[in-house]
């Protein structure tokens, strides 16, 4: 198997790329940050280069097959026979690397409890989603990756 090399996005890349998916204009980023739009576009290229790396080095480092993947919106889909579940990588500036295997489960009971729901509700904020109040995190999580997978147009 070929190993991927990868680097992370500088943190003006990784700024750049928040911007442009937020579909921030690159002349209002190049204007915000005094530079050229050719040096936005660039800069935005080589981040969602790295993205796309690191993306394809999570999904091969745990065997999953990556069914849809979008480096400009840091976000994969694939299937893992492993646990025979749909998987969901994530790129977050705030949490890094994120992989999150669908599953049910007993949240109440478990010790990731607190961990899950903060990374749930991080990335909603970081997709400006909203998120059903008042129940568990795998649901939650359904719903966040159903929402993320409509706006990408993967599914209905």
């Amino acid at each position: 198997m070929k190993s991927i090399r990868f680097r992370f996005p500088t943190k003006r890349q990784e700024f750049i790329w928040q911007k442009r998916r937020q579909e921030i204009p690159p002349s209002a980023i190049a204007r915000e940050l005094k530079v050229s739009r050719a040096l936005v576009s660039k800069t935005q290229r080589i981040a969602e280069e790295r993205i796309e790396r690191i993306l394809l080095h999570t999904a091969s480092a745990n065997r999953i097959k990556i069914q849809h993947i979008s480096p400009r919106y840091g976000f994969a889909v694939g299937y893992c026979p492993a646990n025979k579940s749909e998987t969901y990588i994530v790129y977050s500036p705030a949490l890094g690397t994120q992989l999150w295997f669908s599953h049910g489960g007993d949240c109440e009971n478990c010790s990731e409890q607190a961990v899950c729901e903060k990374t749930i509700h991080t990335l909603a904020h970081e997709w400006n989603l909203p998120l059903p109040k008042g129940i568990p995190a795998t649901e939650a999580a359904e719903e966040l990756f159903i929402a993320i997978m409509r706006r990408l147009k993967w599914s209905e």
